[in-house]
C-alpha cells in the first residue's frame, strides 16, 4: 500500500549547481516520482519548508551563502522530531564531513558523480521507511488523541456525581486542596436540605435527585458562589467551597438561606425545602481539606431553630466528647452498663398505682453516669438504639414476668416501654415483642409500647401497620410527649392508639394559665372521643393535680407521686400500695 504513495512523495533537491539539480530531478522523474522541486539558493529552503513540508530532502553541503550544515541546523531547529529525512549530496568523502552531517540529522549520503541506480534505490528505501514511520506516528497520535479524550471523559466522570451531575466529593476536596495549596483563605458552607430524603420516600429518588441538582445549580449560578464550587456531598447535602476571609461568612450563609429555602419547581411539582448550614474556615486550625469539610459538617445545627452554625473550639471539644460517648456506648449492652428504673403511673380519680414507665439509665465504666437526653439521641443517630432497644424490651418483660409470677402486681398493671421510631420500623419488631411475651408467659396487656409522635410521622403508613399489629395482639400503644411534635389530633382516628401522654411542658402553668387549660382540655376531650385514655407527665404540685382532675385527665406521673425508682424501691412501693 505504501508503494502506491511513493510516486506522490514530495522530494526537495537543494544544490547550488543547476546541472546537479536537473540531473537528480531527471533521475527521480525516470523512477516515477511526480512531486519534485529543485532549489539552487539554500536561503530559500526555510520558506519552502514552511510552505509545504517535504517527505525527503536531497541536500548539497558545499554551497555559498548557507552551507548544507547551516540548512540542516535550520531544519532541525524549526521542525525537531518532525523534520523529514535528509540525504547529503557531496563530493567529499572525508570522515569529518560525514560525522558532522550525521550529528546534524542527515541519515544517508549520495556521492557525486551520481549513479542513477544507486540514487533510485537509496531514495526508495528511505522514503518507504519515512512513510511507514509517518503513518505509524499518525496512528500513534490518533490513538493518543483518543486516549486523551477518554481520559478527560473518565476524569470528568470521576469528579461528577452521577445522580445530579454536580461536582462530587472528590472534586470538592480537590478544590479545597488547590485553594489551600496557594495559601488562600478558604470557607466551606455545608448545606443540608432537610426535606430531600422525605421527598425521596414519597415522590421517588429521581425526583429528590433532581431537586438537589436544581438547588446546587441555583447556588452555583448565584453571585454568592462567585469564585467557588458547589458540589454534592450526599443524598441531601451540598457543599459550597470558595476563597473568603472570615469576616463575611454569616452574611454569605444568610444569602444562601434566602436563595435555597422555599418552593422549587421540579417536573410538575412544587417542592418545599428548609435549609441548615454549617460553616468552617481555613483559620479554624485545620489539618487539611478533609478536616475543613469535617468541621463544616460538625457545625450544622442539630436542633430546630437557628439554621446557621459556625465551627468553634468549643464545638470541637463537644465533638470529641460525643466521639468518646459513641465509642463507650458500644459497650453499654455487652458491658452490662444499662439499668431500668420505674416511675409509677397513678389513676388520678382513685389515687391507685396502676402501672409504671420503664426509664433507661446508663452508667458507663469510662464516662460515669450519662443523662438519657444525651445518650439516647446519640444511640438513635449511630444505630446503637436497636441493640439497646432490644435490651430494654428483654429487661422490661423479664421484670414484669418476675412481678407477675410473684403475685406482686394486680391484674390491671402494665409497664410502659419506650420504643424508638427506628426500632418500631425495624423488620421483625412486632414478632420480636410477641415472641418475648409468649416466652415469658405474660398476657399482652402487661406491657404498653410508648412511641413519640414526631418519630414515626415521616412513615405514617408503616407505623400504622406496626402499631395496628400490636393493638390486635392486645398490647397497649401510647403516644409519648403529645403536643410537642406534629400535634395532629386528626391522625388519631387512623392510628391504633390506646393512650396519649401530655407533655410535661403543659404542666408548668396549668393551674393558672387559661390557654394551657383549654389546650389540655381539648386534647382530653378528643382523646376520649377516640377511646384513648390520657396520661399527664411531670405532675409536681397538688395544684397541678387538682387542675388535671377538673379537666378529666385519667392518669398521671411525676415527682408529686414519686421520682423514678430502682427495682427494690419500686417493689417496696408496690407492697405499700397493696397494704
Amino acid at each position: 500500500m505504501l508503494e502506491a504513495h511513493l510516486a506522490d512523495a514530495r522530494i526537495l533537491v537543494v544544490d547550488d549547481t543547476p546541472a546537479n539539480v536537473e540531473l537528480l530531478l531527471g533521475i527521480l522523474e525516470d523512477a516515477g516520482y511526480r512531486n519534485l522541486l529543485g532549489i539552487t539558493d539554500p536561503r530559500d529552503v526555510s520558506a519552502e519548508i514552511a510552505r509545504c513540508l517535504p517527505d525527503l530532502i536531497l541536500l548539497d553541503i558545499r554551497m555559498p551563502h548557507l552551507s548544507g550544515f547551516d540548512v540542516l541546523r535550520q531544519v532541525r531547529w524549526r521542525l525537531g522530531v518532525m523534520a523529514p529525512p535528509v540525504i547529503v549530496l557531496t563530493a567529499q568523502t572525508d570522515q569529518e564531513t560525514r560525522s558532522q552531517s550525521l550529528e546534524l540529522g542527515a541519515i544517508d549520503f549520495l556521492n557525486k558523480p551520481f549513479d542513477q541506480g544507486e540514487v533510485q534505490k537509496r531514495i526508495r528505501n528511505i522514503l518507504l521507511a519515512h512513510l511507514q514511520s509517518r503513518d505509524l506516528r499518525g496512528q500513534t497520535e490518533l490513538l493518543q488523541s483518543l486516549v486523551d479524550r477518554q481520559t478527560a471523559e473518565l476524569r470528568s466522570l470521576a469528579l461528577t456525581d452521577s445522580a445530579t451531575g454536580l461536582p462530587n466529593r472528590r472534586a470538592v476536596l480537590a478544590k479545597v486542596d488547590r485553594l489551600l495549596g496557594i495559601a488562600r483563605q478558604v470557607a466551606v458552607f455545608f448545606i443540608v436540605a432537610d426535606e430531600v430524603e422525605e421527598i425521596a420516600r414519597v415522590q421517588g429518588y429521581p425526583t429528590a435527585e433532581r431537586l438537589l441538582q436544581a438547588l446546587g445549580e441555583l447556588a452555583a449560578a448565584s453571585p454568592v458562589a462567585q469564585g467557588g464550587i458547589v458540589g454534592c456531598w450526599g443524598s441531601s447535602e451540598l457543599v459550597l467551597v470558595q476563597p473568603a476571609d472570615g469576616g463575611a461568612l454569616d452574611r454569605t450563609a444568610r444569602r444562601l438561606l434566602r436563595l435555597l429555602e422555599g418552593d422549587h419547581p421540579v417536573d410538575d411539582l412544587l417542592l418545599a425545602t428548609s435549609i441548615r448550614i454549617g460553616i468552617a474556615h481555613s483559620s479554624d486550625q485545620i489539618s487539611g481539606a478533609e478536616d475543613l469539610l469535617r468541621k463544616a459538617a460538625a457545625a450544622i445545627p442539630l436542633q430546630p431553630g437557628e439554621p446557621v452554625g459556625r465551627f468553634s473550639p468549643g464545638l470541637e471539644q463537644a465533638l470529641a466528647q460525643r466521639g468518646r460517648l459513641r465509642r463507650a456506648l458500644k459497650q453499654a449492652v455487652p458491658g452490662g452498663e444499662l439499668a431500668l428504673v420505674y416511675q409509677p403511673k397513678i389513676d388520678l380519680a382513685s389515687g391507685r398505682l396502676i402501672g409504671a414507665e420503664a426509664l433507661l439509665r446508663w452508667h458507663s465504666t469510662d464516662m460515669g453516669a450519662v443523662r438519657p437526653d444525651i445518650f439516647i439521641p446519640l444511640a438513635e443517630a449511630s444505630g446503637d438504639i436497636l441493640a439497646i432497644g432490644d435490651w430494654v424490651l428483654d429487661a422490661g418483660i423479664r421484670q414484669v414476668q418476675a412481678w407477675h409470677e410473684a403475685g406482686q402486681i394486680g391484674g390491671g398493671f402494665a409497664l410502659a416501654i419506650n420504643v424508638s421510631s427506628r426500632q418500631l420500623l425495624h423488620d421483625g419488631f412486632v414478632d420480636g415483642v410477641l415472641r418475648r411475651l409468649a416466652a415469658a408467659g405474660l398476657p399482652p396487656g402487661r406491657i404498653k409500647v410508648e412511641v413519640t409522635e414526631s418519630g414515626f410521622i415521616h412513615d405514617l403508613p408503616e407505623a400504622q401497620a406496626r402499631l395496628g399489629a400490636l393493638r390486635e395482639a392486645g398490647i397497649g400503644v401510647s403516644i409519648d410527649d403529645f403536643g410537642t411534635g406534629y400535634s395532629s389530633l386528626s391522625y388519631l382516628k387512623s392510628l391504633p392508639v390506646s393512650e396519649l401522654k401530655i407533655d410535661r411542658s403543659f404542666m408548668r402553668e396549668i393551674e393558672h394559665n387559661v390557654e394551657d387549660q383549654k389546650l389540655v382540655e381539648t386534647i382530653i376531650m378528643i382523646a376520649h372521643v377516640f377511646g384513648c385514655s390520657v396520661v399527664a407527665e411531670g405532675i409536681e404540685s397538688q395544684a397541678q393535680l387538682d387542675a388535671l382532675r377538673r379537666l378529666g385527665c385519667d392518669q398521671g406521673q411525676g415527682y408529686l407521686f414519686s421520682k423514678p425508682l430502682e427495682r427494690d424501691a419500686f417493689e417496696a412501693l408496690i407492697r405499700g400500695a397493696g397494704e
